[in-house]
């Protein structure tokens, strides 16, 4: 995950590339979440970015002058994309990274500054580069013993349904939410919004929501006081790199122990979110605590709204959690 994401965010650095961010946590999202070499999910996390592209393209190219009929192909392609990661067929990686790319391009290409066709052509490039880290990563890095494979819960055609309508409505409700207030500053909050939702289950997004805002606020406390460690020399980037690496490998290790999604990736990600959108002589103590503040109160409000969805869903049989009982 250090050597991934470290290559990723320095290649992009030193060569100037646009939307850093991207180049910083992609690859932290396919090591973390398929922490063993899987040309399955390689492949899913391959196509899995087209597919967000595309529909964002759609929605941004044909509906950005609809509010109303963007608004309702967002909850369709979030539909989509939850059953896709609820599917047996073991599509949740290409499900989760088509939500992902989709909703962060939708949310940031429809504001009238923002240049969607370069932010569209650095996913790409970020996407592509972060397979290419994968493989080296792990070529490199090679596991000590194999890893059980992940046997996703059972689950009946209720519970499925279940699932799909209260992610699909809490994903869309945060879009119209980050929509109506134009908060196109805020990435880490509104992908913290989309990330819980990939635990698919009630007491599974309330356990990722309270997991991410501890590691987020860890990971903003972390960038905030390197930079005022480094404060002064700020723009030598080497230094910058250290501080940086340091943070990637501390989390990247909590993560390990973890052994699921918790306070640890929570961290890292936030950590690569911070990095990636400020360049060394920004002032990342008040970006720190901004970005730290904003995910505390959006993921709050997102936890609150689902159990809501919750409770409403579980008032019809055939969206009801527990059938028994």
């Amino acid at each position: 995950m250090t050597f991934g994401a470290f290559a990723g965010w320095s290649l992009a650095t030193l060569f100037g590339w646009p939307y850093v961010v991207y180049y910083a946590v992609y690859p932290l999202v396919l090591i973390g979440l398929a922490p063993a070499l899987d040309r399955h999910a390689a492949l899913q996390y391959l196509f899995g970015a087209p597919t967000g592209m595309i529909a964002a393209g759609i929605m941004i190219g044909v509906l950005s002058t609809h509010p109303i009929l963007m608004t309702a192909a967002y909850f369709g392609f979030v539909i989509v994309c939850v059953w896709l990661m609820t599917s047996p067929r073991k599509l949740f990686m290409y499900g989760a990274l088509s939500l992902a790319i989709g909703s962060g391009l939708v949310h940031f290409g429809s504001y009238p500054q923002m240049s969607w066709e370069t932010l569209f052509w650095a996913a790409a490039g970020s996407i592509f580069g972060s397979v290419v880290l994968y493989l080296v990563s792990f070529a490199f890095f090679p596991d000590a013993e194999p890893r059980a494979a992940r046997v996703p819960p059972p689950r009946t055609p209720a519970q499925r349904r279940h699932i799909v309508l209260l992610c699909g409505l809490g994903a869309t409700g945060s879009f119209m939410v980050f929509q109506l207030f134009e908060m196109s500053d805020s990435l880490s909050a509104q992908m913290a919004t989309v990330l819980i939702l990939l635990a698919l289950s009630h007491d599974g997004i309330w356990t990722a929501g309270r997991t991410r805002l501890v590691g987020s606020v860890i990971g903003s406390i972390y960038a905030g006081a390197a930079q005022l460690a480094i404060h002064w020399h700020s723009s030598f980037w080497p230094l910058t790199a250290a501080v940086y690496l340091m943070g990637l490998l501390w989390f990247s290790v909590e993560h390990t122990r973890e052994g699921v999604p918790g306070k640890g990736f929570a961290a890292v990600t936030a950590l690569a979110i911070l990095f990636g959108l400020l360049s060394p002589t920004d002032d990342m103590i008040q970006n720190s605590l901004y970005r730290g503040v904003s995910v505390v109160i959006s993921i709050s409000l997102m936890l609150v709204f689902i159990s809501l969805l919750h409770s409403i869903l579980n008032l019809f049989p055939k969206t009801r959690w527990k059938t028994e009982g």
